[in-house]
């Protein structure tokens, strides 16, 4: 192999293993990166979500509250009858269909098994949450992800359960008010018993996808990490070759003409690190083979 080949082959070894373990960084900070991402973005969801079901819950707590404390004393004073003033639950769920109106992925729902209104049914993620609440009456609260009408939905359910003041409305058919009877008709939602699980809220807030907001965030992560790496690629190549492969390059040609007997031109490489240290000593054993070649010279 010719000297010209053992210095690009040099040349090309140093950089190659610089550019590999760059390299190597790179793709550890992907491996390291997407997951990480995932995680919290699937962190931040679910904070996100939770924060907005205590608000949505807090809400409706507060319209229930309202019937309670102030509609409904003054309806049953004035001896005048208003389903919505008397019951928490159909106003809530009316004010539910305007909010549903301008926030279709939101869920305010009140449902039972036994309802007077049939749109009050439970759809099947619903129905098992309820089922759950019936079979364990010491159950107060539930706080899970689900799938309602396709869609990720954090919900917050709680049981409804039958209290003598909701006999007014579900008790015997026969004894509610008439208001009752010819708006809801006589087949369901009655005969409700003290103490039963007669149904349940169901407060629910859209979960984002998870997968695909993560997605979107890997790849925003890695076109990040590749700017950077690039950045960080071209910055180091060229202070490696001007730092560390160009100087001793200068090195080795001046060896080689050491070598090749050229002795009478220094080396002059102003360094204070390693390659400074082995200049001089090339240029020292420059020196040594000049003084050499003198005294050879002089005895002959």
């Amino acid at each position: 192999m010719s000297d010209q080949d053992s210095g690009a082959t040099a040349r090309g070894s140093v950089a190659r293993r610089f550019n590999l373990a760059l390299a190597g960084l790179y793709l550890l900070a992907i491996l390291i990166s997407a997951p990480a991402i995932y995680w919290f973005t699937q962190r931040q969801v679910e904070a996100q979500a939770r924060t907005e079901l205590e608000m949505l819950v807090d809400m409706v707590a507060s319209i229930k509250g309202y019937v309670a404390a102030d509609l409904r004393p003054y309806f049953l004073k004035n001896g005048l009858f208003h389903t919505p003033g008397f019951s928490g639950i159909v106003a809530t769920a009316k004010v539910a269909k305007n909010f549903h109106d301008k926030q279709p992925r939101y869920t305010i729902r009140s449902v039972s098994d036994n309802p007077l209104n049939p749109a009050n049914l439970p759809k099947p993620a619903e129905r098992e949450l309820l089922s759950r609440f019936q079979a364990n009456p010491a159950l107060t609260g539930l706080t899970e992800a689900v799938t309602l009408d396709d869609q990720g939905v954090l919900v917050s359910a709680e049981p409804m359960v039958s209290k003598p003041g909701c006999l007014r409305c579900h008790g015997d058919p026969d004894q509610v008010p008439t208001e009752i009877t010819s708006e809801y008709g006589r087949n369901s939602g009655y005969l409700y018993r003290v103490g039963d699980t007669v149904g349940m809220s169901v407060i629910g807030v859209p979960l984002a996808d998870v997968k695909q907001l993560a997605l979107e965030r890997s790849l925003y992560g890695i076109g990040f990490l590749t700017l950077l790496f690039a950045l960080i690629f071209a910055t180091i190549n060229q202070l490696v070759r001007r730092y560390l492969i160009a100087p001793l390059l200068t090195i080795t040609d001046f060896a080689k003409s050491i070598a090749k007997g050229k002795l009478d031109q220094a080396l002059v490489l102003q360094r204070d690190d390693e390659i400074g240290a082995l200049a001089r000593s090339v240029e020292l054993l420059r020196r040594s083979f000049a003084q050499l070649m003198k005294r050879m010279g002089k005895s002959s």
